[in-house]
């Protein structure tokens, strides 16, 4: 399954403008100005434009002895 994010504002780490995204499962396969995509093969089309995108981004926080009220 294919994802394309099209056209975000995409931070990775530092601001890097407007872009499309595309996703190959759960890998990202390629970042560019504009991505053409064939036809027939399960595309699936985000429309990001406004949003802001931190593509390969890994939250570590974590409360080890636990926290939130919980």
């Amino acid at each position: 399954m294919f994802t394309l994010i099209k056209g975000a504002e995409i931070y990775a780490p530092g601001e890097a403008g407007v872009r499309d995204v595309l996703l190959a499962g759960e890998k990202i396969a390629k970042i560019a100005e504009k991505i053409d995509f064939p036809a027939g093969l399960g595309l699936e089309v985000v429309e990001a434009k406004g949003q802001f995108l931190t593509p390969g981004l890994i939250d570590l926080h974590v409360h080890i002895i636990g926290g939130g009220g919980e």
